[in-house]
This record gives structure tokens, sequence and C-alpha cells, in this order.
């Protein structure tokens, strides 16, 4: 009923509006463009009402730097009738202005949630926050590694020069990862090496693009997103990773918004979730059940049969597969540690160019060098056996960059597996 005399209201109000400004209006035209003065006048009238409506509608959203580029996207996909405007950066840049207008706020860590809540200015309903996803601490370095770091302990040598962050979301986080194994001599060693510390993300990426001399960047793995081509992604193992969670919460404008409480939703939904992976964000699919072990999983292959599949070797395709269907499941490619070991009638497609002809005496190069770069880049150990190699007389000089080359094929299996690798023959 409220709603009905509203709009009632509204109505009556607009027409009115439009009758003052019809006369006024019509009385300045000449009399023979009166008429359509009028019509395009009433079709602008109806645009500015739809615009005046379609305001109150906006969804504004604040988030802090590492959720900002997936909130984005997900706004995007989200909005048809109802936007949603997407301020991010570190929150000091925007807490004032959010203070005013703030239908839904996103962290990068819960303490950092915990001070939005106790800032009355913003008006956060604790009821409302919804945590999201998880990310892992990690370290960027430079392209190609010079410095060969390949750990968390790496960081502790002498000379190399790191970078930390000491607000947002990585508040505390480098002195997290080295008190992990309860050694003090692990944080004076790495205090050592900090070189500079960041304010915030945001700053962080600035310093290192412009700064060559930082060797390393203590980090989460999601900022290694806009950092592509200037870092290589070394994830940390278990003994110094922390995980961190995103969270979305609403103000009190925003609970009693229909679409500021859609959106928060959205944002928790398979779509959103698809959204978040996409930006490197760690997400479970609804629609499957989770998996029980999610970290440090280990995998051998054994490939034997010379098997192809549009011209490339089947069993490397499925080694390529089982990587994509796990970051499907939302297990990150450096959680994965798979060995494929092949041998016999397979052994072939390790070779180069010149040396796959001779062996197979068919025209053309090895069509399988491409997903053999792809799964190395992905972190796969692809390996040869010595003796499928002895047997053809085959030297390290035939086999395609980064093959490593086992005793056997069969002792490296079972030798992985007594280690706890789960074996998949292909």
């Amino acid at each position: 009923m409220k709603r009905a005399l509203l709009s009632c209201l509204f109505t009556s109000a607009v027409k009115s509006r439009q009758l003052s400004y019809r006369k006024q209006i019509s009385d300045m035209l000449p009399t023979g463009r009166r008429r359509v003065g009028v019509v395009f006048l009433a079709a602008n009238l109806v645009a500015v009402g739809w615009q005046e409506s379609s305001a109150q509608e906006v969804v504004q959203v604040y988030s802090s730097e590492g959720p900002t580029p997936a909130m984005r996207e997900a706004a995007s996909a989200f909005s048809t009738n109802e936007a949603v405007k997407v301020v991010g950066g570190p929150p000091p840049e925007w807490i004032e202005r959010a203070a005013e207008d703030a239908d839904v706020v996103c962290s990068s860590a819960d303490f950092m949630m915990s001070d939005f809540i106790r800032n009355k200015a913003l008006q956060v309903d604790p009821s409302t926050v919804t945590p999201l996803y998880m990310r892992p601490s990690a370290i960027l370095v430079r392209p190609g590694n010079p410095k060969r770091i390949e750990d968390f302990p790496d960081l502790l040598q002498p000379g190399v020069r790191v970078m930390v962050v000491t607000g947002s979301g990585q508040t505390g986080l480098w002195e997290d990862m080295a008190s992990r194994t309860a050694n003090v001599q692990t944080v004076r060693k790495l205090r050592e090496n900090i070189a500079t510390y960041a304010a915030n993300s945001t700053e962080a990426v600035r310093i290192w693009r412009e700064r060559k001399d930082i060797d390393a960047w203590i980090t989460w793995d999601i900022w290694h997103m806009p950092l592509r081509t200037e870092s290589k992604l070394i994830p940390v193992s278990k003994d110094y990773r922390i995980f961190r969670q995103c969270s979305a919460a609403l103000t009190s404008r925003g609970r009693d918004k229909p679409q500021a409480v859609r959106f928060v939703k959205f944002l928790a939904s398979p779509q959103g979730a698809s959204i978040f992976a996409s930006w490197g964000w760690r997400t479970s699919p609804a629609d499957a059940s989770p998996l029980e072990v999610r970290h440090d999983i280990t995998v051998v292959c054994g490939v034997d049969r010379n098997v192809l599949t549009n011209g490339t070797g089947l069993g490397l395709s499925r080694v390529k597969r089982l990587i994509e269907d796990y970051e499907s499941a939302g297990v990150p490619r450096h959680e994965l540690h798979i060995s494929v070991v092949l041998y016999g009638e397979a052994a072939h497609w390790l070779l180069k160019d010149g040396s796959y002809r001779a062996f197979t005496h068919k025209e053309g190069g090895n069509s399988n060098k491409v997903v053999v770069e792809k799964l190395l880049e992905c972190g796969v150990s692809v390996e040869v056996c010595g003796l499928s190699m002895k047997g053809n007389n085959w030297s390290k000089d035939d086999l395609l960059p980064g093959v490593t080359i086992v005793p056997g094929a069969y002792q490296r299996i079972v030798d992985l597996q007594l280690r706890g690798y789960a074996y998949i023959p292909l």
C-alpha cells in the first residue's frame, strides 16, 4: 500500500513537471513546431525520470586492493539494470567517501574487516560479513629467476634484496611466514635482507617496476596476475605458507537495498567463484564434492604406448588435462607435483626435431614439443627412461630442452610411489 502511494505521488509529480515544462517550451516555439517540440520534450522527461530512478539502483562498493580486479569483473557480470560501482585501492584513500555512501565493503583479510566494523562511520553490519575466497603467500622474483630462489629459505642468503608490505592485507605477512618454524634466526636473517618496506600493495607494484635492484617480493600469489610479464611466481612450501581470505559485508544502507544484498550473494555464487578463480583466488566448486587433499598433491604418470590424438601423444595430453581438471576444482598448479615418465614406444616423443625425423622416418618436426613445453611451464617433471635411450643410441643432445633422464622407468615409478606419489598409468 505504501509503495503504491509513493508510486502515485512520484507519477503525479512527474506529470506536473511535464505539464509545466510543456507550457514553457510551447510558448517559446512557433505555432507550427509546438506539437513536435512537446513530443521531444516528453521523451526527454521520460529519459530523465528513468535516469533518476536508475540512479537510485546503483550499488556502491568499496574494496581493498587485492580483491579489486575480480570485484570489478564480478560487478560487470552482475550489472544489468542494477549498476554496481566499485571503488578500489588502499582503504585510507576511500574510507571517508565510503562512510558517506558505501553499500558494500570488501576486505583483504579478516583483521581489515574487523577494522571496518569498528569504524562506526562505515556502519558495517557484522551479521552480514561473508568470507569469500582464499589466497596463499608466495614469492615474486625477476623473470628468469637470476637469484635461483626456489623457496622461502633462499631469501635468507646473503645479497638477496627483498621487498615486503607493511599495510593493507599484507600486514604481518612476512613475519608470519618467517615465524612458522619457530626459529628466531629466520626472522633475523630475513630482516637483514629486507631492502624496502612498501606501505601497501599498490605502492609495492610501483616499486617493483621502478627498482630493478629488488630481487624478490614476499606477497600473495594473486599479485603475480598484474605482473605476469615482469615477474615469476615462486610458490612456497607448506612450512612457510600462509592463507588469508577476502570478505564482503553490507553496511546499514546496503542491508536495506535488495540489489546490494543480491550482489553479495552473487559474489559467493558459482559464477562469482569462477570470476575470482580466473584472478588466482582459491575457490571450491559448488556443484561437486570437495577434495579432501588440496595441497602438495604428488602424482607420477607412466607413458609407454605410442598412441596419438591429433598428432600429439595421448599420454602427454592427458597429463595436461589432469592439471586443468585440478585447476577447475580450485587447486592451483603450484600445489601439483607431477612427474611423467616416458619409456618404450612413447620415448621418442621427447626427441628434438632432427632426431625425431631420423627415428620416425617422417618429414616435419616433433609435434609433441609444444605440449612438452607447456607441461614444463606448469612445473611438470618430464622424464625419459635411460634404458630406452640406451636401446636407441640416443644421447642427451637428442632430447628436447628441459627433459630429465632417469636410470629406468620402472625404478623411477616405484621410487616415487614409495615416496607417496599416486601412480597413474597412461
